[in-house]
């Protein structure tokens, strides 16, 4: 995605992203997980972007998270860049991305971020925080398989 369509496209997602976050994400919790749609997006947009590229949509995620949670803002901008920047970087290695892909690095990516905010932000309970972060990676792993298939269609450039 290093068009403008790319980039229109993914201002849209992010947009979308931030008032599901704001109104969708406490009602949809399951078990004391939410998902986290900010990093779903994040995470699906740069499997099809370059490392800066990616970079710059976590970044702009995590502000808006930041801003939609009402603080952290430092850390969650930190967090999502890095997590948008490996993404990225792991397009360069030319591997064929899938649905099966997405769910794996979605969970994945959300589980380092989780760990990261812990670390980062500590709370008063470990182990409630790390069982719920488990929950949300399979959560956001299994939204990311619609949002990938969607994006592959719409947005996938034609050299893949």
């Amino acid at each position: 995605m290093r068009s403008y369509k790319g980039w229109f496209i993914g201002a849209i997602l992010l947009w979308i992203a931030g008032g599901f976050q704001l109104s969708l994400s406490y009602p949809m919790s399951i078990w004391g997980a939410s998902p986290d749609f900010l990093l779903v997006v994040v995470v699906v947009w740069s499997l099809f972007a370059e490392r800066r590229n990616g970079a710059a949509m976590g970044f702009f995620a995590g502000t808006i998270q930041g801003a939609v949670a009402g603080g952290h803002l430092a850390t969650y901008s930190v967090i999502r860049t890095v997590i948008g920047f490996v993404v990225g970087w792991l397009t360069g290695l030319e591997f064929e991305g899938n649905i099966a892909v997405a769910f794996i690095v979605t969970a994945s990516a959300t589980t380092v971020a989780q760990i990261a905010y812990l670390l980062l932000s500590p709370k008063g309970a470990i182990l409630p925080f790390l069982l719920a972060t488990i929950v949300s990676a399979m959560y956001n792993g299994v939204l990311a398989m619609p949002l990938y298939a969607l994006l592959k269609k719409v947005a996938d450039s034609p050299r893949r």
